[in-house]
């Protein structure tokens, strides 16, 4: 059984160092990919029919092996769920998101006056002068 833990892979026996990344794909396909931290091969060990390791020396400073899961994999679920938890710029993404979402909803519910009120703070705020 292949557990997802907050900084590793397991299957039990094996343990994989790695670092979570959902989403990244230019493609817009949705994907959970685990980059290994350590030289080893334990990735592999640990999610052998997944794991991709297509580096040359002098790259492989920076990408030591990968793991890419998609939707269609059975073991997308419980990666999907750990890498939320784990990916930085996800979360990121999520606040930037949510506050934009929010102000949104803030400015749309606004009168022109609080609006005007508003835009006048933010250049005082900037130090422009109307």
């Amino acid at each position: 059984m292949i557990k997802f833990n907050k900084h590793h892979v397991t299957n039990g026996v094996v343990k994989a160092r790695v670092h979570y990344c959902v989403d990244n794909r230019v493609d817009g396909r949705r994907c959970v990919t685990m980059y290994a931290k350590d030289y080893s091969d334990a990735l592999g060990v640990v999610l052998g029919d997944a794991y991709k390791n297509d580096t040359d020396f002098n790259t492989d400073y920076f990408d030591k092996g990968r793991v890419v899961l998609f939707e269609d994999h059975p073991l997308y679920g419980a990666a999907r769920l750990r890498a939320e938890k784990m990916d930085p710029f996800y979360l990121a993404r999520l606040g930037i998101q949510a506050a934009t979402r929010q102000a949104m909803n803030d400015w749309n519910k606004a009168t022109p006056a609080q609006r005007q009120a508003a835009l006048s703070a933010a250049h005082a705020r900037a130090g422009r002068v109307e």
